[in-house]
């Protein structure tokens, strides 16, 4: 940075243009530079304040990568103050993902979301591999909808400052200076940092991240016009020992034939602003306020000089200037027609229904992102956004940019869980593969147990919320009986069902379902106590259910609901079982259920989450499972214990392992705080209480026969995309045994 010599260099530079316009009588112009340097670029708005309090009114901005989008922002008529209040209000880690929100996933997608490391398309059955990790569609979004307000300039010098950026074209290298057109599209391929964030499509070229050749755009201001450059630069080159990242590997590539050029471009500058961020690494947007406090730091070491400019030129030159009343006023504007791009395989009237806008209407900028984040989580589209070409004011024709989803996606990831130890999980989804609207999926956990999953669903409807879903399940699982704390016999059980529903789905969070299926179990024994038993089960069931899902996010949620509600008869029943002893000689063989009685099954989940604060959350859960009619046949029954569901008819319970406990009615409540303490670890601590075996063959309620439990625990989770983990110690003050539980990666 310049301290003395840059007060010094600028005084003199304003004192001899002052001498010099007077005669000309004509203001100097001031241009500011703003370069790339990622999450570091945040400090560029401490700058700006200190720019607005001074009342120093720039007349050019240039810019690059982050340095684009907050120039740009200021170029249109943000304030130094508008613009720190969006950078605190954006969802970093949602721009930079390549996933939709959670919350706006449909419910018939919600099963199969964020359930694995890496997703794939397949083209050919050959895995393609794009121009980056990251399409992000939100910043697209946030980018269009904060750049509303000059829908209608399509020319960057009739913003309320002339703007240029900078972009590299990647197919010869150099640099593409934006000054008309689109303006997001102009500052979403500057900053498309290589291998990182997918490349921008530009006539017949692609676009990526402009650090690679102009990080510090001084000449591109020089040829606007301006006489007094001020230049903020965040490139330093790091020690190798702090790139700890993807994004900061490649964006530190990306720098390296800038390096040279960076030392010209710095002479044309007048004062140079270099604030002190290079311990912070262009991925450390978790250190955004850090980031500020030191631009604002830097912005208040140089109030002075922009102030004394200021003061000097508004004495000879005086201007009429508001950094508050910059931007023009749009709230919303009127959709004349509405046009597609890019669509081969979905169609324009599904689009149209995702994003629920219609030609004539008049929309927000808030309204028509919500629109377009409805139509990405849908899954058929990598990304989807649009542009506005003004026809008349206030009004506009939007062009719906589709960029859709491979139709082959391949699903890869790892599970570790202490009930059925390590897998490895895959999964081959495929769209349209009969008809149109439709998802087939083939996915397999292979360990040392072994589960099959296969699906087609159907979708149909003039508003797509009709489902027609046939699916086979196959799962090769242990049953674990016990005796309080001990654990007495293990069986092998190989569990098949063939389901087949209609689904209708009301909104994004709510479906209804109505289905019947065929179950058929396989049992062994593998360790038994005195006796054994061996044979096979089969029923069919027919339900009603209905899941509602509203949470932020799959892995601990911090807001909303998830229900499961469930009601059903078991009909047709038939079990063979041979009983042996431990030699494994028979002692009898027999039909215990000869296709009567059925009976009813009814089962209610609820969990909910309440913030109480930015890092804390309090969570509690009721579940209720009631047979009528039964038998108090094991495969009949309800598997109560465990952190999390994992099995078929399981009522989680900390403090006991799945299905410690199988009963015929439980009833149970839970209540957890949940703290993330740092980053994404998370601290749980959950109590619950539970009521069970209170039904029998003749009644719905016997207190005579009713038992309850206790039980606590307390959690380590880290919520890591790729491989998420969590630890948890259990204890039972009933059972009297402390208990481990462990989930590293995903569920089946």
């Amino acid at each position: 940075m310049r301290s003395s010599f840059g007060k010094n260099v600028l005084i003199t530079c304003c004192l001899a243009f002052l001498i010099f316009q007077v005669a000309l009588a004509q203001r100097p112009k001031i241009g500011l530079v703003l370069s790339g340097g990622g999450a570091k670029g945040i400090s560029h708005i401490g700058i700006l304040q200190a720019i607005d309090s001074a009342g120093l009114k720039v007349d050019y901005i240039t810019g690059t990568s982050m340095g684009s989008i907050i120039g740009g922002l200021y170029a249109v008529g943000y304030s130094g103050k508008d613009i720190e209040k969006i950078s605190n209000n954006l969802d970093w880690d949602a721009i930079l993902s390549n996933k939709p929100n959670y919350s706006q996933i449909g419910i018939e997608e919600k099963d199969e979301y964020g359930k694995y490391s890496v997703e794939l398309g397949l083209k050919d059955f050959k895995p393609q591999f794009g121009t980056g990790l990251i399409e992000s569609e939100s910043l697209w979004l946030t980018l269009s909808e904060l750049f509303m307000p000059v829908y209608n300039i399509k020319d960057f010098s009739k913003f309320n400052i002339p703007f240029k950026c900078i972009s590299t074209d990647l197919s010869d290298g150099k640099a593409v200076v934006h000054s008309k057109g689109e303006i997001v599209r102009a500052v979403r391929s500057s900053m498309a940092i290589p291998s990182v964030f997918t490349a921008v499509d530009h006539d017949s070229t692609k676009l990526v991240d402009g650090g690679i050749i102009r990080n510090f755009p001084v000449k591109d201001i020089k040829e606007m016009g301006a006489d007094i450059v001020i230049g903020v630069n965040l490139f330093t080159m790091p020690d190798i020992s702090k790139l700890n990242s993807i994004l900061d590997v490649f964006y530190q590539i990306t720098q390296y034939r800038d390096a040279e050029d960076l030392v010209m471009e710095k002479k044309l500058c007048n004062l140079i602003i270099e604030p002190p961020v290079e311990k912070y690494s262009a991925a450390s947007f978790d250190a955004t306020d850090s980031i500020m406090k030191i631009g604002k730091e830097m912005g208040n070491r140089y109030y002075p000089y922009f102030k004394h400019l200021a003061d000097s030129l508004n004495k000879i030159y005086p201007v009429d200037f508001n950094p508050k009343n910059r931007l023009p006023k749009i709230d919303k504007i009127v959709l004349d027609e509405i046009r597609y791009e890019g669509i081969q395989h979905t169609s324009a009237n599904m689009l149209q229904h995702k994003v629920q806008l219609k030609p004539g209407g008049k929309y927000s900028a808030a309204e028509i992102s919500e629109g377009f984040e409805k139509a990405y989580s849908s899954r058929y589209y990598d990304n989807v956004y649009y542009e506005l070409k003004p026809t008349s004011p206030g009004h506009a024709t939007m062009i719906c940019k589709v960029k859709e989803s491979l139709l082959t996606q391949l699903k890869l990831g790892l599970s570790y869980h202490s009930y059925s130890g390590a897998a490895i999980l895959a999964n081959l989804t495929v769209r349209n593969l009969l008809f149109d609207k439709s998802r087939s999926l083939l996915k397999i956990a292979a360990g040392e147990y072994f589960r099959v999953y296969a699906e087609h669903s159907q979708t149909f409807g003039a508003k797509a919320n009709n489902n027609i879903n046939l699916s086979y399940r196959m799962e090769n699982l242990p049953l674990y009986l016990y005796k309080g704390e001990l654990n007495t016999s293990r069986y092998n059980v190989t569990y098949n069902k063939f389901d087949l529903n209609y689904t209708r789905v009301f909104g994004i969070n709510w479906s209804l379902a109505a289905g019947i299926n065929y179950q058929k179990t396989k049992f062994d024994p593998d360790i038994a106590d005195l006796l054994m038993f061996e044979g096979n089960y089969r029923n069919l069931f027919t339900y009603l259910r209905t899941e509602s899902k509203t949470t932020d996010r799959p892995k601990f949620p911090t807001e909303g609901y998830t229900l499961t509600a469930e009601a059903g008869m078991a009909f047709h029943r038939r079990a063979n079982i041979s009983i042996m002893d431990t030699n494994g000689n028979s002692i009898d063989t027999s039909e215990v259920i000869d296709g009567k009685p059925a009976f009813y099954r009814f089962l209610l989940s609820y969990s909910r989450f309440h913030p109480l604060s930015e890092k804390m959350v309090f969570l509690y859960n009721l579940q209720a499972g009631l047979t009528l009619h039964s038998q108090d046949f094991i495969f009949d029954n309800f598997y109560m214990g465990g952190v999390q569901q994992f099995l078929n008819r399981q009522m989680v319970f900390v403090g006991l392992n799945e299905g410690q406990i199988i009963t015929t009615s439980v009833a149970s409540a839970l209540v957890g705080l949940q703290y993330n303490f740092s980053g994404s670890l998370f601290l749980t601590a959950k109590a619950n209480t539970a009521i069970y075996d209170f039904s029998t063959l003749t009644k719905a309620y016997d207190k005579d026969k009713r038992k309850s439990i206790n039980g606590f625990s307390l959690g380590l989770g880290y919520n890591l995309s790729v491989l998420p983990m969590e630890f948890n110690a259990m204890y039972s003050p009933e059972i009297g045994k402390i208990y481990s539980h462990v989930k590293i990666g995903f569920f089946f």
